[in-house]
């Protein structure tokens, strides 16, 4: 739910909750916006508090269904992303010119946010500090472009007692200094801990409405310097049309990561058979964050009223071997790839 309160021209208010599935659900958790802002001319504007981001188009709405076509947001970008907000400020620049619009936007905050691993139903913390967001974007009749780039200078993880406890016994082996498994053990204890790791976005969306025909697409790379992090090359691409109150859509959307899956060469269990239990453990805890997946979707959105819509859209999701870091899978099916179709009837309103 999103409410917005103008005060005057130049103050109001905006917050944004949305309760979910997510590890707790008290007021910090599901308050995705809340901050105000101040608009002291045509020209600028500041925003204070909990904002979105704008290093992706759907930044400030991609939970609110109602404004896009789809039922949810291609997942092979908004699915990877680790923040949806900062707390921080926000500033931003619009040309106000009725032929050419541009405007720039930055960002600088933090974010912490809680979740989950389904396979131990135990929680950690993602810590990102020193967060900046920079955008361009153009308009110009039918037409939108945006340019956009953020760059996390910390991300922590502080993990669960699970995650710990195999950590901590990798450590052990790694004491032991057993040729090649030691040193495996070393790269996958180093893999797995995520302390002050920098992470770099960069995007490009392109967006055409001329009232039948919606084009819209965006284009992304992830980089950083931790292969265990999700990296690598992405986007989608959707098409609609509209007729009368229908509008029939199509999306492709892929995510192709930049680095292999994680795989150790030796046999731990040759030294001491209960490190078998621990390898296996090692590798799936890193693999199992590696995304490797594109999708091919199809859906219709049918506007009742003016404030009401009804969408239905069929998913056919091709997930590639060690690809299934969009998922809460069993670990130890992650080695082979699936088919997974997934149908979806939503009903979106605004008041």
């Amino acid at each position: 739910m999103q409410l917005d309160a103008n005060f005057n021209r130049q103050w109001s208010v905006t917050t944004q909750w949305l309760i979910d599935k997510s590890v707790e659900n008290d007021l910090n958790e599901v308050t995705e916006l809340a901050f105000i802002r101040y608009v002291p001319n045509e020209y600028w504007g500041v925003r204070v508090g909990r904002i979105g981001v704008s290093a992706y188009s759907a930044a400030d709405s991609r939970d609110i269904d109602f404004a896009h076509l789809w039922v949810r947001p291609p997942q092979e970008l908004y699915g990877g992303i680790v923040f949806n907000s900062l707390d921080g400020v926000g500033l931003s620049y619009f040309s106000n010119n009725s032929e050419f619009n541009w405007s720039i936007k930055l960002e600088y905050g933090r974010n912490e946010q809680m979740g989950e691993v389904p396979q131990t139903i135990e929680a950690y913390t993602a810590e990102l500090e020193d967060v900046l967001s920079a955008s361009f974007e153009v308009e110009q009749g039918h037409w939108a472009w945006q340019l956009s780039y953020a760059h996390v200078n910390s991300l922590s993880v502080i993990q669960g007692a699970t995650i710990q406890t195999l950590q901590s016994q990798l450590g052990q082996l790694v004491a032991l200094n057993i040729p090649m498994i030691s040193q495996e053990a070393a790269t996958a204890n180093e893999l797995m801990g995520l302390d002050g790791e920098e992470i770099d976005y960069y995007q490009m969306a392109l967006h055409y409405f001329d009232g039948l025909w919606t084009i819209k697409t965006e284009l992304f790379h992830i980089q950083a310097k931790k292969e265990s992090i999700p990296q690598g090359y992405g986007g989608y691409a959707l098409l609609g049309y509209n007729i009368n109150s229908l509008t029939p859509y199509a999306i492709y959307s892929r995510f192709d990561p930049e680095h292999t899956y994680f795989s150790t060469q030796s046999d731990w269990s040759a030294v001491n058979p209960s490190f078998a239990l621990l390898q296996s453990g090692a590798e799936a805890g890193i693999n199992s964050v590696r995304i490797d997946q594109q999708t091919y979707s199809f859906g219709v959105r049918w506007d009742i009223t003016p404030q009401i819509a009804l969408k239905a859209q069929f998913d056919y999701v091709d997930i590639e071997d060690f690809g299934y870091g969009l998922w809460a899978s069993d670990t130890a099916i992650i080695s082979s790839g699936r088919d997974v179709q997934v149908y979806t009837l939503n009903l979106n309103f605004v008041f």
